[in-house]
């Protein structure tokens, strides 16, 4: 599946809009030859033709020769060169900084991952960051053209300065510049929220259940949500929805990554839960994708901590919808891998009930996987550069 949403209003010549009609049909697979494009687009051959030899000349286009079937030329084949361009994407897995490189129908070229210690400042999280960049366009295959970087970030970030101001799993680091680290190395540089990033792929591939306000949760590492409507998420400021850093009562003094007591992540988040869950099942990754399909099959409602986990998470949620009033949420993270503690939060956010005259949202669990997170963050990279490719001359 592509991953590229070309803007067509940035195409001021009938050519060039015309070449990312007919890209997107051959990137997309709805088109094969000069006589399907012609078909569906109702252009002339020579027009076609044209526009075919202007993406060939921009390596965007390959075109191979087919097999004969009688007499007469074999029929030529155009398929997408999906590794034209690729872009690089940073993001936090767990206790680490992970990257990937991933091209144009979001088919992962590379991976690399750094841990990062819990102590580690801005300079240490800086200069891994930097070699993580470094990796990944060394690994780049040869032909390939490189989108920038997308770096997608928990915790506080402000998207107008491109500033790290905070994640609770590393304290020391404060205002951590991406820009001028990064711009250097493998720029051009965007940042975003990974939830937002998340949010956006997961609609872009399933439109018609994230139609209308949408609340993702994540349960995981950390405690926070994103909110989209009609898939476009709702973050001005690169800073909404740190739901995990609302403070209760009910949690007294526990210390919070972030500098303040008594945070829900404190009671609810994984990095809080892992010692007590440990205690009983030693061998528990804290990687999330890995830790979900250990926890499907364990009794997790035999530990105190998790009902109340449960019941915490589940009142935050619903003030949250007294907020936002989502038509549905979906909530990924490993915990929503077992079925016996996803039920039981099911019961407890439904027991919290909603604002007379509103319905209950909609609740479901979406696997965990890095890879949204990875191509909502990569998707506007490399939709800018392939529309760059579009508008040079052949």
């Amino acid at each position: 599946m592509s991953l590229l949403t070309l803007d067509e209003t940035r195409l001021a010549l009938a050519h060039d809009r015309d070449c990312a009609r007919i890209y997107r049909l051959i990137l997309n697979g709805e088109a094969h030859s000069r006589a399907d494009i012609g078909r569906i687009l109702q252009l002339r051959s020579t027009s076609v033709s044209r526009v075919v030899g202007d993406l060939i000349a921009r390596r965007l286009v390959i075109e191979a020769t087919g097999e004969t079937s009688g007499r007469g030329r074999p029929p030529a084949i155009l398929v997408a060169h999906t590794r034209r361009i690729g872009a690089s994407v940073i993001y936090v897995s767990s206790q680490s900084l992970s990257g990937a490189l991933v091209d144009l129908n979001g088919h992962l070229v590379a991976e690399r991952r750094r841990p990062i210690a819990a102590d580690a400042d801005n300079a240490a999280i800086a200069e891994a960051m930097a070699r993580l960049a470094r990796d990944l366009l060394d690994a780049m295959p040869p032909g390939m053209s490189h989108a920038g970087t997308a770096v997608s970030l928990s915790g506080l970030i402000d998207l107008k300065q491109g500033q790290w101001l905070l994640a609770s799993r590393w304290p020391r680091m404060r205002g951590l510049d991406i820009a001028a680290v990064l711009e250097p190395v493998a720029g051009p540089v965007t940042i975003c929220r990974n939830l937002d990033a998340e949010l956006r792929a997961r609609a872009a591939r399933e439109p018609e259940n994230f139609a209308g306000g949408t609340i993702l949760l994540h349960w995981g590492w950390g405690v926070g949500l994103a909110y989209a409507v009609d898939g476009e998420p709702f973050a001005p400021t690169g800073s909404f929805g740190e739901i995990g850093h609302w403070r209760l009562a009910a949690l007294g003094q526990r210390r919070c990554g972030c500098g303040n007591t008594a945070c829900l992540e404190t009671g609810a988040a994984l990095w809080s839960l892992l010692p007590a869950l440990r205690r009983h099942w030693p061998d528990l990754d804290q990687d999330e994708v890995r830790l979900a399909r250990q926890l499907a099959g364990l009794d997790l409602l035999a530990l105190p901590e998790l009902e109340m986990a449960a019941a915490l998470l589940a009142r935050a949620l619903a003030n949250a919808c007294r907020l936002l009033f989502p038509a549905r949420i979906a909530v990924s993270g490993p915990f929503s891998a077992n079925p016996q503690l996803w039920a039981r939060f099911n019961t407890l956010f439904r027991a919290e009930g909603t604002m007379d005259g509103f319905a209950v949202p909609d609740l479901a669990g979406v696997p965990a996987s890095h890879l949204y997170e990875i191509h909502g963050a990569a998707a506007p990279l490399l939709s800018r550069a392939a529309e760059a490719l579009l508008l040079e001359q052949a």
